[in-house]
């Protein structure tokens, strides 16, 4: 599951962000796979809500996880780790997967979906969606890989939902992938000579998420491309990534910079499918530095 960077800093709970993919498919990636992590997100989650969030998300996360303080990446043991303990009067975060999958290799994946912060009353005080990517480890259980998310208004649907929806599985391809940054390093090029609503519109997944701070998740294309038109020019600057192994999955991470008078920054986080036609964004995520 994912923590923001809000999260880490509200409530003595960091925000969660994280995003649901809208519509079915008849093809998910590989089901094993998939429910695994579905199954360890909710794990997680539960384990959250008995032993507090510092103890589940040290407890959860790969040696070399990654999550985000003051919009730049860090390292999740050393800033969990410098959490203060939970208390009784503490509000409680609870979040659950709505949208998983895996890549054909199994041995990475993503779940991500809506958290809420609750009052030992019983009262909800904050939303949001959480994002986080999963890595299978050498004795076959996931750990999670990174954590981030954003918040956003009172949704019109609160509680996770029963069922996950798996979006259409990638396309395996025995051409050698690129590195996971080049990607992003494109999709700067592109954005430059093109606009970001012509760069974006070229890669976007059919099923593409964007997640922005304080706003409700953009799934829609018409929605994604009003939202791109009135967002300034910017640069990402990646600071890593992964691919699987079967090459249709991958994951990348870094900050952004606006490249117009303003010139504000953040951080952001980027899912990458490879389809027919080439990569495809499938998710990003983006935290303003405060």
């Amino acid at each position: 599951m994912f923590l923001p960077a809000t999260r880490l800093l509200t409530v003595s709970l960091c925000a969660l962000t994280a995003g649901a993919f809208a519509q079915r498919t008849s093809s998910p990636a590989p089901r094993a796979a998939v429910e695994a992590i579905v199954a360890a997100e909710r794990a997680f989650a539960q384990a959250a809500l008995m032993q507090g969030t510092k103890a589940a998300f040290l407890a959860t996360m790969a040696d070399s996880a990654i999550v985000f303080s003051q919009a730049q990446p860090a390292l999740a043991h050393t800033v969990w780790s410098a959490r203060p303990a939970p208390t009784a009067a503490e509000p409680a975060l609870h979040w659950g997967p709505a949208v998983a999958g895996a890549a054909a290799s199994g041995e990475l994946g993503y779940s991500t979906g809506p958290w809420f912060i609750q009052t030992p009353e019983g009262k909800r005080v904050a939303y949001g969606q959480f994002f986080t990517i999963w890595a299978r480890q050498p004795d076959g259980r996931y750990r999670w890989l990174l954590d981030n998310g954003i918040s956003h208004p009172l949704p019109a649907v609160v509680e996770p939902p029963a069922q996950v929806v798996y979006p259409a599985a990638g396309v395996v391809s025995k051409v050698a992938a690129p590195a996971a940054t080049a990607l992003d390093e494109q999709l700067t090029a592109d954005a430059t000579a093109q606009g970001l609503p012509g760069a974006y519109a070229a890669r976007l997944h059919p099923q593409a998420r964007l997640l922005r701070e304080g706003a409700l998740p953009l799934t829609t294309a018409e929605a994604i491309r009003q939202q791109l038109s009135a967002e300034a020019p910017r640069r990402f600057l990646p600071a890593g990534g992964r691919v699987a192994r079967s090459g249709e999955l991958a994951y990348t991470y870094g900050t952004y910079q606006n490249t117009d008078a303003a010139a504000a920054r953040g951080s952001y986080v980027h899912l990458w499918q490879r389809g027919k036609t080439g990569w495809q964004l499938l998710a990003e995520v983006f935290n303003p530095a405060p």
